[in-house]
């Protein structure tokens, strides 16, 4: 590999380790049996660092001209470790004073939409996204699991429960509504691309390791309210933009002919 091509792939494997660490994390709070476990805190944290760890590396390889067929098919790797699987489990872990069949069945369920959210993007999008998603991207449950966890854990939000009452019922509802809308074919912007966007992006995620707990939950929520905005109208920006696409696009021909 050139080197133009390793530093993209560098962010991708520190991406992939966030992942995974998230998921070690998890099964130490569940060894140490404790519902208000910080371990749960920690995991959420690294599936968010993994999030724009994989943002980042492909703003990298398309500014470094280094991208690779290798790099592109490590991502989805990545993406179903970081944000299929660690979810999944760290689920499971914050529902497991729930005797409901649900603390089986939602992180399943979240396994497998993302398998087939990543096999169908890998197998019908040929540009990855670049021109837009079909279907939410697999971080967007990843995002709204880790962030609801995250806000649960710190005080003074931690007297909420994720196993059972109100709270546990909006934070369910939220994952199958979101593991529906990966398989569905609704169009999707990709926030990465957008400097705008992406940017302040990063910097919220950052500010969640900030030992200023009150301050970093009131970041969790603002990213939360931000995942929500883009979960609801990122369809209908696609659609504007198609629109305008195709207007333009008649002009032109209105003054050909």
């Amino acid at each position: 590999m050139k080197w133009r091509q390793v530093v993209p792939t560098a962010f991708t494997m520190v991406a992939m380790l966030a992942g995974f660490l998230s998921i070690i994390v998890t099964m130490e709070g569940i060894r140490t049996g404790d519902p208000a476990c910080v371990y749960y805190r920690i995991a959420a944290q690294l599936i968010m660092l993994a999030m724009i760890l994989d943002g980042i590396d492909g703003n990298v390889a398309r500014a470094l001209k280094g991208e690779s067929e290798f790099g592109a098919e490590l991502d989805t790797y990545v993406d179903m470790t970081a944000f299929g699987i660690a979810p999944a489990i760290l689920i499971f872990a914050v529902t497991l004073q729930s005797e409901s069949i649900w603390r089986i069945v939602l992180p399943s369920a979240v396994a497998l939409s993302g398998v087939v959210r990543l096999a169908r993007f890998k197998v019908k999008d040929p540009l990855r996204g670049q021109g837009g998603y079909a279907g939410l991207p697999i971080t967007g449950n990843a995002g709204w699991v880790a962030l609801f966890v995250f806000i649960s854990q710190t005080p003074p939000y931690d007297r909420f429960s994720l196993s059972h009452g109100p709270v546990a019922m909006l934070f369910l509802l939220g994952i199958v509504v979101f593991i529906s809308l990966q398989v569905t074919n609704v169009r999707y912007p990709k926030p990465t691309k957008k400097s705008w966007m992406f940017i302040p992006f990063v910097i919220l995620v950052f500010l969640l390791f900030i030992p200023a707990q009150r301050f970093s939950v009131r970041v969790a929520i603002v990213i939360l309210a931000m995942g929500l905005l883009y979960g609801v109208f990122g369809p209908l920006f696609v659609k504007s933009v198609e629109i305008h696409k195709t207007r333009r696009e008649a002009a032109r021909m209105g003054r050909g002919a």
